[in-house]
């Protein structure tokens, strides 16, 4: 079947004759700033007397008229004006929907978004809002500017001011008007100051947040996430257009090539080929090499790669009192598999190819489910290990689920996966009341089962599949983090190094300012492999752009080492790239295009579909998910890095490639492993109490 690719830009005409603006030196009532940085020569023309290298901004009414004021038309060429002409078409857009009374902010990345209220799901405790962004760009993917309509997700505001509100450390940011504001923002200028020192508390709404929910004892639900989510942002961005944008009054400011979202430029699609995706499992009996594109489909009817290298495993359980006698159940559906008709799941070491049985002696349990910590430190401190010949893996029934009110609550597995790592044992958590239902429904239990198995492969030293398709020696390091809202803190994991197999090597974590420590993890990486292997080419992928002060100590390590290798930086956008996305019309309503399409949508950056769906539909089933592209931006310090045409098609791929290595869930992933598994450390590892063990260091136990 023939793609039909669209994406969500609007083109719309350049203008006839360009705007002409108005300038000023000092910041009257009604101007806006203009950075430095857009300081064209006619700017700097226009103001003969003034010493404009030491001014950090300038003024603009834009086409308000001002008297005595300097004024230049807008050269649409020129690359600074140009960037002034798109400020004020932000200005524009602002305007428009600040004069039909829509609360109008600004995005995470400074773009214009909207808030739209919902006519359906506000309740007593909170009004909702549909939330729509603008971003502006010119001859990206065509030759005229472009309007990219994206969806940004709904917010709660709580129907109770802050004026009602006791704890007001709790409360985060509000809807004040049509804008938005920080409660706990820093007042360390006058303007800030004032502006908090102006708001009328009963005017000023908070928007939900889970500490406030809970204080407020307002319900909380738990997230119900479409199971397409192309279909529910394609329709929502539609229905926007067409009821906003596809006017007459609207288009008079952004007269649009025609009232629909583009298609994307054919000379911007490729396709990676999907036998770069194969994955290597198990020989079978005759030492034949076995291959498959998708886990889920071999797990069943091939072997793991490679068992964990300890033949002898046992198992144990830690659990609340009350809860022992539901144990079993789940030990024999674990061990043994399920009961039905269709049965996917046919035991641990039918699934996993492993051998291992329960240890009674070790059995733990615990009668204060809040502080379960001291009764099981107390337990574990009279339990003999025999770990020279054994490794042990210990499941906990936590009575507590990841939604619960609770911080400490949820702190626990926590504290227990940090006490048993410091014993040299990995653990795998299984929420106690999801386990007692699954029980109940044996067909859906058996995918959590098939899950838990794979998991604990990976954790006690096995490797469930591996990369086929390596035919270069690259050594790839993966940086990822993770932002403790709690905290507003951000942790990162770095050097987490892979071979060019996928097969992982190790791992270190930091602080974010700790620069010149990641810099040397990430050397020392580099040092391990180079010494036993000569690498073609070394490839970081990055949560985020590196910055100069990032990347420089790398830099003049590498130099030291005298690798003679080129260094190829990957920035990949973890968080799904939903401010420009491209769906498939051709592929009924389901929208999403085939997984391993890429669409180049500027220089070096590109649009990555990381999905099971393959070409002729290939195993393709509902419950893979629909999840959007990833947007990568490739770069290098090297001059000559990009003088091989086939460099980028081959990092693309890799990170393709990385995608398929994740050992947690059968379902595919869209982000690759290299920046999945440092955010999974990320996110546990500062929460331990004496950090993570220098021999844990090379392990899964995080997954």
């Amino acid at each position: 079947m023939q793609e039909h690719l669209k994406t969500n830009i609007l083109n719309f005409k350049w203008p006839n004759s360009a705007p002409t603006i108005y300038l000023t030196i000092e910041d009257i009532e009604g101007s806006h700033p203009i950075h430095k940085s857009k300081f064209s020569r006619q700017i700097k023309e226009v103001f003969p007397d003034a010493d404009l290298s030491n001014t950090d901004q300038i003024f603009t009414t834009f086409t308000t008229e001002v008297p005595d004021a300097s004024s230049i038309k807008l050269n649409l060429v020129d690359g600074r004006e140009l960037r002034i002409y798109k400020q004020y078409l932000k200005h524009q857009l602002r305007n428009y929907f600040k004069a039909k009374d829509y609360v109008v902010v600004k995005n995470f990345v400074g773009d214009v978004q909207v808030w739209m209220p919902s006519l359906k799901g506000n309740t007593e405790h909170y009004n909702l809002y549909y939330k729509f962004s603008f971003k502006i760009q010119f001859a990206k993917l065509t030759d005229l500017p472009e309007l990219i309509v994206s969806y940004d997700g709904t917010s709660k505001v709580l129907t109770t001011s802050v004026k009602d509100i006791e704890d007001s450390e709790l409360i985060r940011r509000c809807v004040y008007g049509q804008k938005t504001f920080n409660y706990q923002m820093d007042l360390d200028t006058e303007e800030k100051q004032e502006f908090y020192n102006a708001i009328q508390f009963d005017q000023a709404f908070p928007i939900f947040s889970l500490p406030l929910a809970r204080a407020l004892d307002i319900p909380i639900e738990e997230p119900v996430r479409p199971a397409n989510k192309y279909q529910k942002y394609i329709a929502l961005i539609s229905k926007f257009a067409e009821k906003y944008l596809f006017t007459e009054e609207f288009k008079a400011l952004f007269p649009f090539k025609e009232d629909a979202f583009i298609d994307v430029p054919g000379n911007r699609i490729n396709h990676i080929n999907p036998n770069l995706g194969l994955l290597e499992f198990g020989k079978d009996q005759y030492g034949n090499k076995k291959t498959h594109l998708v886990p889920k489909k071999a797990m069943n009817i091939l072997n793991p790669y490679r068992r964990p290298n300890n033949q002898n495993i046992k198992i144990f359980f830690i659990c609340h009192t009350s809860h022992k006698d539901s144990v079993l159940s789940f030990y024999q559906n674990l061990k043994e598999g399920v009961n039905t008709a269709k049965n996917y799941y046919k035991g641990l070491e039918a699934y996993v190819n492993i051998k291992a049985t329960a240890s009674k002696e070790h059995f733990i349990e615990f009668t204060n489910e809040n502080d379960p910590i001291p009764e099981i430190v107390q337990k574990l401190e009279s339990l003999t290990f025999d770990h020279d010949n054994i490794k042990y893996a210990a499941f906990y029934i936590s009575p507590f689920d990841k939604f619960t009110p609770h911080p400490d609550d949820r702190e626990i597995y926590i504290h227990i996966k940090e006490l048993f790592l410091n014993e040299g044992i990995v653990t795998q958590v299984v929420d106690y009341e999801k386990m007692i239902v699954n029980i109940q429904d044996q067909y859906n239990f058996q995918f959590s089962l098939q899950n838990m198995a794979l998991a604990i492969h990976a954790k006690l030293g096995g490797a469930p599949w591996k990369l086929a398709v390596t035919d270069k020696k690259e050594l790839v390091i993966g940086v990822g983090a993770f932002t403790n809202q709690g905290e507003n803190r951000r942790y990162i994991a770095s050097a987490f190094s892979f071979q060019n197999n996928g097969l992982f090597r190790n791992f270190e974590y930091f602080n974010q300012n700790e620069t010149e420590l990641l810099a040397g993890s990430i050397l020392k990486a580099i040092r391990d492999f180079t010494s036993v292997s000569q690498a073609d080419k070394v490839v970081i992928h990055f949560y985020k752009e590196m910055s100069y002060e990032e990347l420089k100590p790398i830099i003049d390590g590498m130099n030291k080492l005298k690798l003679g290798v080129p260094l190829y930086i990957l920035n990949i956008n973890k968080t799904e790239a939903e401010d420009m996305i491209a769906y498939d019309v051709n592929w009924g309503d389901k929208l999403m295009p085939v997984s391993g399409t890429y669409i180049r949508i500027g220089l070096n950056k590109f649009l990555l579909f990381n999905n099971a769906r393959y070409p002729n539909d290939r195993f393709y089933s509902d419950t893979d998910g629909y999840p959007f592209p990833i947007k990568i931006k490739i770069s290098s310090p090297d001059e000559d890095a990009f003088e091989d045409a086939d460099v980028v098609l081959e990092l693309l791929t890799q990170v393709y490639q990385f995608s398929r290595l994740y050992w947690k869930s059968l379902r595919q992933q869209n982000v690759p492993i290299t920046i999945k598994y440092p955010e999974m450390v990320a996110q546990i590892a500062p929460r331990f109490n004496n950090g993570v063990p220098d021999d844990a260091k090379d392990a899964l136990w995080f997954l």
